[in-house]
């Protein structure tokens, strides 16, 4: 039957148009029912040849369609599972893996690069002034320097001694320098024992070792009733002395340069101590100010009485939000308060109280945006993704699997908190570029942290974490800095076979994938813990275990 001519006077079709109800009928009735079961037949042929078709074809990622495709699946459950756990043993001796071809590849560096730490580089640093030891300090490379290939591990890595035997024992392959064994024999630092090397907790200022040097304190200030909860150990050494604090529930930053007495810092952090590298010379360190309980030095060699008192003032400050500031000769004032009995900037609760307890920077207002209600649906939000995370990756339920762990991005220090009942630490990193800064809360919460901005190397050695958390990272620094920069600093502070969990968009996410399997890391993208209706997505990633090549004889 033909069909009949439009009514001049009947709307022109628009696609946001709707028909009129009158209209619809007369168009239904207008078919007759033989036609209308014919073309349901006929369009139900062509969409399961057009399905069968589709499914057949293999689906390609793109930043376009990866949103759409999870609207209808799980990620998770269309992935091989992951295998977090450590295998490589006393045995190993795995020279570093052929790079896949699909990717652009990250080629290892030379071996001589195995303890690169780009932003304390030797050689670098006399090009400063060596007055007020300013040479010794962060003198970053400019982007032309910056390495393009992975920093290997020393031929024969092991997996570090779990916490607690990890405070005594380290394996010689993971820090081979014997030269501390020699010029501190006589103060019993360390001692070298075959393939190990033995800490028995001595130092320049405490012959009897550590422990028994903070029983002295304990006889001075009360160490055990949750008032003392972090410390700052300044020239630390070996941080013997943040090592044993562990065990009173004090959490200790250790901090020395990297200078004659080889690999200090890097011995802590391998005892699985929090350290990094830094020293009190023309810049401000990087900690918010009222962030310590306790400060420490034994035999800093700190010049305490020079420059009017300049360093005594800064560890007074220890420190004011703001990151490599100058530092200056006057003390920095504290916040006011109504009479002598009040304490300035608000009384911290005792440890572990604190931890969830309201900080005084946020009862006081001082942290723009963020109040009590913000933070405590932070610490259920976190509670929340934790939980979450281990059903990705069980191993993170598992104390002593993870030690040493890095959040790149931390914010209220919630991911830290949701931790804390498992044997490890957490570095809390707030980028200089955050809109907000609130390592003054975190410190507050009785955690720890620096300031860190990620368009350069972190002031630490190779291999240092366990574990990264990176939430949001590479949103905050897009167009900041390249991509591959930041995950090839996130290579090298990562141990073999050490784990990272990315939260971003999926546009960054599927980025990071790209450039992660050039990095020959093992990965999978997970869907946000609410559903697959979720832009943020989840990316785990496993570092493979790879050394350099044995030494040639020659």
């Amino acid at each position: 039957m033909p069909f009949p001519m439009a009514n001049p006077s009947t709307p022109s079709y628009h696609p946001t148009s709707k028909p009129s109800k009158s209209n619809t009928i007369s168009s239904f009735f207008s078919w007759k029912s033989t036609n209308l079961y014919s073309l349901v037949v006929f369009l139900c042929i062509i969409s399961y040849l057009l399905g069968s078709w589709k499914h057949s074809m293999p689906t390609i990622p793109t930043a376009k369609n990866q949103l759409a495709s999870k609207d209808c699946l799980n990620i998770k459950n269309n992935n091989t599972p992951l295998d977090f756990n450590p295998h490589h043993n006393l045995n190993d001796s795995s020279l570093s893996p052929s790079l896949p071809n699909t990717h652009k590849s990250y080629p290892p560096c030379n071996v001589r690069y195995s303890e690169y730490t780009p932003c304390e580089d030797a050689k670098r640093s006399l090009r400063f002034n060596r007055d007020r030891l300013i040479y010794r300090e962060r003198h970053c490379p400019e982007k032309s320097e910056t390495l393009k290939c992975r920093i290997p591990a020393p031929f024969g890595y092991k997996n570090p001694f779990a916490w607690p035997t990890s405070r005594d024992l380290v394996w010689y392959a993971n820090v081979p320098h014997k030269e501390l064994t020699v010029e501190k024999a006589v103060q019993n630092w360390i001692r070298y024992e075959g393939e190990k090397f033995r800490f028995p907790g001595g130092g320049t200022m405490f012959p009897n070792g550590a422990d028994a040097y903070i029983d002295d304190i304990a006889k001075l200030i009360n160490l055990n009733d949750g008032s003392i909860r972090t410390a700052i150990d300044t020239g630390c050494g070996v941080a013997s002395w943040g090592a044993y604090l562990l065990s009173r529930n004090i959490m200790t930053m250790s901090f020395a340069p990297r200078d004659t007495h080889e690999a200090q810092v890097q011995f802590a952090l391998e005892r699985g101590v929090p350290a990094l590298i830094g020293i009190i010379a023309s810049k401000r360190i990087p900690y918010p100010s009222r962030a310590f309980d306790m400060a420490h030095c034994s035999r800093c060699l700190i010049p305490w009485g020079q420059y009017n008192g300049l360093y005594l003032i800064e560890v007074d400050r220890v420190l004011r939000p703001g990151g490599y500031t100058e530092m200056e000769t006057c003390l920095t004032p504290l916040p006011e308060v109504s009479n002598n009995q009040e304490i300035a900037g608000g009384e911290l609760e005792k440890w572990p109280e604190r931890l969830y307890a309201i900080p005084p920077r946020i009862s006081r207002g001082t942290v723009k945006g963020v109040t009590a209600e913000i933070f405590q649906k932070d610490a259920e939000l976190w509670s929340k993704r934790v939980s979450y995370y281990k059903n990705v990756n069980s191993q993170l339920g598992q104390a002593g699997r993870y030690r040493n762990v890095l959040d790149m991005n931390a914010y209220l220090g919630g991911f830290a908190a949701s931790l804390i009942e498992y044997p490890l630490w957490v570095m809390n990193v707030v980028p200089a570029e955050a809109k907000v800064n609130t390592l003054g809360v975190i410190y507050e919460r009785g955690l720890i942290g620096t300031y860190q901005n990620w368009c350069e190397a972190m002031s630490t050695y190779p291999r240092t974490y366990d574990l990264i958390h990176a939430d949001s990272v590479f949103s905050l620094y897009k167009d900041r800095c390249e991509m591959e920069d930041i995950l090839l600093e996130m290579d090298r502070v990562l141990r073999p076979e050490g784990s990272v969990i990315f939260r971003d968009d999926v546009d960054n996410v599927i980025k990071i994938k790209n450039i992660i399997d050039g990095l020959d890391w093992d990965s999978q993208i997970v869907d946000h813990e609410d559903g697959p209706h979720h832009r943020e997505k989840l990316l785990f990633a496993v570092k493979k275990y790879w050394t350099a090549p044995a030494a040639t004889k020659s």
